[in-house]
């Protein structure tokens, strides 16, 4: 399916924190070179400008979707996400499945078909995934503060380590986008519930959650959702766009099923493609409405 276009929602957003936020860099980062910059140190990386910048990593969002997304699922179904950290030949507790892995000799609708419900959407070894999500950098200015904290010995109650200094963010806006491609209106539903939650502050990003840190808003500057056909009004999900024998072979909902009305709708044309747009609070109560479509999936 991966060889054809279908469908696209492309989500523009901006995060910005709700609580301090610190992604904390791998190793010692920037604090090895630099003594002034404290011990665990938000995440920096260059741009071609030659600044150097603060950025939340996409593959550190992407990891908090997938991870909210798989906890959603199993609620419903413990067998409707896998256990990517479980040996191949052992089942894990709380009865998960093991690992989503395929060879090369699985062809890609056997790939498909045999994967759990969350390896569809974020993929897994040897199954590509629908959902690509960029580096998010600073939108202007952004306030940062350093914290003071220790390590406590669970034995003796002193001090094991420490103190040690974070570097927090505390103001400012990051920006990024996120891509769906070739979607299913579950797997749209479900990827938006995922994204509704972590915006509504109820799953945090990065390092310190159980300190009060993490706590994000994300709001969507622009959601576009496009299509070969005319979607007249509507989200098409894949299921309404392929043919039969494609709905066969990858085993995705019907075409009566992959439709979903949306209010305030507005179609435009962009190099032959029909394109959906919306924004602000417009965006998100199309994704209020398509969420509940992930559990009738997974049904």
């Amino acid at each position: 399916m991966h060889s054809r276009f279908y469908n696209e929602a492309v989500f523009t957003l901006t995060v910005s924190p709700r609580t301090p936020l610190l992604i904390k860099a791998g190793g010692e980062g920037a604090a090895a070179m630099d003594p002034t910059v404290p011990d665990m140190n938000f995440v920096r990386t260059r741009r071609p400008d030659g600044r150097e910048v603060l950025f939340i990593p996409g593959a550190s969002f992407r990891g908090v979707l997938r991870a909210h997304a798989e906890r959603l699922l199993r609620s419903v179904r413990p067998q409707a996400a896998c256990d990517p950290l479980a040996h191949r030949k052992k089942r894990e507790t709380y009865d998960l499945e093991k690992a989503c892995t395929f060879d090369d000799k699985s062809s890609g609708p056997e790939a498909y078909r045999g994967a759990c419900h969350a390896c569809r959407l974020f993929g897994a070894t040897g199954l590509a995934s629908r959902v690509r999500v960029s580096d998010f950098y600073p939108e202007g200015a952004l306030a940062t503060d350093t914290r003071y904290g220790v390590a406590i010995d669970r034995v003796t109650g002193a001090v094991a380590h420490g103190p040690f200094e974070l570097e927090i963010v505390t103001e400012g806006s990051f920006a990024g986008e996120l891509t769906l491609r070739n979607f299913t209106l579950g797997q749209f539903g479900l990827l938006g519930a995922a994204l509704l939650d972590v915006a509504d502050g109820l799953v945090p990003l990065g390092f310190g959650k159980s300190r009060g840190l993490g706590r994000v808003a994300v709001e969507i500057t622009r959601l576009a959702v496009r299509t070969l056909r005319d979607p007249e009004s509507h989200i098409l999900g894949v299921g309404a766009l392929c043919d039969e024998a494609a709905r066969r072979a990858f085993a995705v909902p019907g075409a009566d099923r992959e439709r979903l009305l949306v209010a305030g709708a507005h179609t435009s044309r962009a190099r032959g493609l029909f394109v959906l747009e919306a924004a602000g609070e417009t965006a998100r109560r199309w994704l209020e409405a398509a969420a509940p479509r992930w559990v009738g999936e997974l049904a």
